[in-house]
């Protein structure tokens, strides 16, 4: 497999407390991977640490071959990866249609057909484009979040906790848009408490616990797993 995103040994954490130790984790082009694991696990600070909003004190991090280690956020966006956190990820009193337009700002020249493929895979904010980002449901709130880093055109997409607190309609409704994100050429890591869930659309999938890699494999490999299932997935 030839990664796309690739963390190879990566110790990080804030101020002097390390959260990750030693973990490696790689992502495949056109690939959906899922990050798994009890809370406290150092999930979503993989992803910070991804994005430059962690201290890295050991271990690299390249996109496409290229070292991102350690570089500012914008940076990281223009070598190719967006990132959409769980909370505070749209801005609530703009429209759906200004939140995307919000999401080329470092894009330079016409983002137009970026818009357009936005719209086509989240059909259900095109009748909404007028409204009020703030105003609507939350599952619909996180497809803002989702399309207003699409408009970026990025080659991964870094969605941390992306069902948290949606109903099942709307979870199975994102984990849908996803495929979709996957089948436009995007490649995806995601970070999930809804383990089964994610695993089951997943190509691949890594269990942390503690910081540390715990297990990885394919999704279906680790939902078969008597020891994955039992610690980690509910048994």
């Amino acid at each position: 497999m030839t990664a796309l995103l690739k963390l190879s040994g990566v110790t990080a954490g804030y101020g002097d407390a390390d959260i990750l130790f030693d973990i490696s984790i790689e992502v495949a082009p056109s690939e959906i991977v899922a990050i798994v694991g009890p809370n406290g696990a150092g999930k979503s600070t993989a992803m910070k640490a991804i994005f430059g909003l962690v201290a890295i004190r050991k271990g690299s991090i390249t996109v496409g071959g290229a070292d991102i280690t350690g570089h500012a956020p914008n940076e990281i966006v223009k070598a190719g990866v967006c990132y959409v956190p769980q909370v505070h990820n749209i801005f609530s009193e703009m429209t759906v249609h200004e939140n995307f337009e919000m999401g080329a700002f470092l894009r330079k020249g016409d983002y137009s057909a970026s818009l357009d493929r936005v719209y086509q895979l989240f059909p259900d904010l095109k009748a909404k484009r007028k409204t009020s980002a703030g105003s609507l449901s939350g599952g619909q709130r996180q497809m803002v979040a989702m399309g207003r880093a699409l408009m970026l055109d990025p080659m991964v997409l870094l969605l941390d906790e992306p069902t948290a607190g949606l109903s099942p309609k709307y979870m199975e409704q994102i984990f849908q848009i996803s495929r979709d994100v996957r089948a436009a050429g995007v490649a995806i890591l995601l970070v999930e408490q809804h383990a089964k869930q994610a695993l089951a659309f997943s190509d691949r999938g890594y269990v942390l616990a503690a910081g540390k890699n715990r297990h990885h494999g394919t999704g279906q490999s680790l939902l078969a797993d008597r020891e994955v299932a039992e610690m980690f997935l509910g048994g």
